[in-house]
C-alpha cells in the first residue's frame, strides 16, 4: 500500500490517517474504536467484525512509510463506554500484540472517554496508560474530551495533538452528489499548535466540520475551528489541503447551489 504524506509543519507530517512527531520519534494515530461492530448488533445493525484487519493493514503501511519505532493512540481505543465486550477484549489484545511483537513497536496509550476498563489489557500487554495526557519534547498529547490542561498554557508546550472529534469535511456538486472525506485539521489556540486527528476507524466516517453544528472538544468550542486548515485525507486518493475551513464552510452552503 502507498501511504499518502504531506509535511504541515517542521517536523510535522500527515501521514495517512496518522500524523509523525519528529521531536517525539512516533506515530500519533486516535480513535479506533474496536469492537464497534459488536455495539450496531446490540442496536439491530450486524456485520461482520471487519474493521480489525484494516486498522492492522493501515498501521503497518503507516509505520513502515516513516520507519517508526513508536506509535501513541490518542484515546477510544475501544467503543463500549461500560465495561469491556468480548470483542473489544479479543481485538484490542489482538492489535496490541500484532504492534508490539509483529511489528516490534513501542505502543502507548493516552486515556480517552471510551476507555473505561481498558487498564487490565494493557498491564497485561506491559503498555503504559497517560491519563489524562502525555507532556514530552514541548507536545501535550490528549485525547480531547476534556478541557485542555493548565499545563498547556505553560512554556513547556508548543504543539498540542488531540482526536475526538472525528473531523470531516461534506462535498457536493452543483447536482447535489455527496461525498464525505475523513479530515486531519491543524490550527492555532493561545499560541500554540493545534492538530485534530481523523479517527482511523474505518466505520467512523466522521462528523462534518463544514457544517454547521455543535463542536464535542471543549478546546475546539473555546478556540472555533474557522482558521484552522483543512487536510482531507483518504488513504487510496491521498491528501488534499483545502486551505482554512472558513471558506469551505462557504463552499457548502446551500445557497450556492
Amino acid at each position: 500500500m502507498q501511504v499518502p504524506r504531506l509535511p504541515v509543519d517542521e517536523g510535522v507530517e500527515i501521514i495517512g490517517l496518522g500524523l509523525y512527531a519528529e521531536d517525539l520519534g512516533a506515530l500519533l494515530v486516535a480513535d479506533l474504536h474496536l469492537g464497534y461492530e459488536e455495539a450496531l448488533s446490540e442496536q439491530g445493525v450486524f456485520l461482520p467484525p471487519i474493521q480489525l484487519a484494516e486498522i492492522k493493514e493501515n498501521l503497518k503501511a503507516m509505520v513502515k512509510e516513516v520507519s517508526a519505532g513508536r506509535l501513541i493512540l490518542l484515546g477510544d481505543v475501544k467503543h463500549e463506554f461500560g465495561d469491556v465486550t468480548r470483542l473489544e477484549w479479543r481485538e484490542t489484545l489482538e492489535l496490541l500484540e500484532f504492534l508490539t511483537r509483529d511489528l516490534g513497536l513501542k505502543v502507548e496509550v493516552v486515556r480517552g472517554n471510551h476507555d473505561n476498563y481498558l487498564i487490565p489489557i494493557l498491564k497485561r500487554m506491559g503498555i503504559p496508560l497517560h491519563d489524562p495526557y502525555l507532556l514530552e519534547s514541548g507536545w501535550l498529547l490528549y485525547h480531547g474530551h476534556k478541557p485542555l490542561p493548565i499545563e498547556a498554557y505553560t512554556g513547556r508546550v508548543s504543539k498540542i495533538a488531540l482526536g475526538h472529534e472525528h473531523p470531516a469535511i461534506l462535498l457536493r456538486d452543483e447536482l447535489g452528489a455527496k461525498v464525505k472525506l475523513k479530515a486531519l485539521l491543524a490550527g492555532e489556540h493561545a499560541g500554540k499548535k493545534v492538530y485534530v486527528l481523523p479517527a482511523l476507524s474505518p466505520l467512523m466516517p466522521g462528523t462534518e466540520v463544514n457544517v454547521e453544528r455543535d463542536l464535542l472538544t471543549p478546546l475546539l468550542r473555546e478556540t472555533g475551528l474557522d482558521s484552522f486548515k483543512v487536510y482531507a485525507v483518504d488513504m487510496e486518493a491521498g491528501i488534499y489541503d483545502f486551505g482554512e475551513l472558513r471558506f469551505l464552510k462557504l463552499a457548502a452552503s446551500p445557497s450556492l447551489f
